[in-house]
């Protein structure tokens, strides 16, 4: 299982960063990807939950993985917070934090013992949880987000 979940990881990415490869470099910084947020921001989101995942994934491998006190509530206050302070960092950075993130919570799995992954952190996930859901699974939110909006705008282009 954790070869299948890191090959799912990579995929993701590999997916994720296929749909920027097609993003018009004059539109990096424009709203309208997800509510409010440009490219460059759902980029820096992206890195910030890749370093809040290898995190927990620390915490586990040390065996203090009861320190790991997520609660899904916070979600949307945290996310504000990476949104105004990611609005500060230009697009090359953003791109450099999600490579350095994407490194540091591949490179975390990658050495964590499988036995540790049904570990229960504090929050009452499972180390396993924690990686899909702040790794593959939101890689694949984000892709989604990135084809709909480039979508859409090229159908724009194509009625005009």
């Amino acid at each position: 299982m954790p070869d299948d979940l890191l090959a799912d990881l990579d995929a993701a990415r590999e997916t994720f960063l296929g749909a920027l490869a097609v993003v018009d470099q004059d539109l990096v910084t424009v709203p309208g990807v997800m509510d409010d947020w440009s490219v460059r921001d759902l980029v820096v989101h992206v890195a910030w939950w890749l370093q809040h995942g290898a995190d927990a994934i620390a915490l586990a491998a040390a065996g203090r993985g009861d320190e790991f006190g997520y609660s899904p509530g916070e979600t949307d206050a945290m996310n504000a917070r990476i949104l105004e302070e990611g609005r500060a960092t230009s697009p090359a950075e953003a791109l450099n934090r999600e490579e350095s993130a994407f490194a540091a919570f591949r490179q975390a799995f990658a050495d964590l013992d499988a036995s540790k992954l049904t570990l229960r952190l504090g929050n009452g996930d499972t180390v396993e949880e924690v990686i899909r859901y702040d790794g593959p699974d939101h890689y694949a939110e984000h892709t989604t987000h990135l084809r709909a909006w480039f979508s859409a705008d090229m159908a724009e282009e194509d009625d005009a």
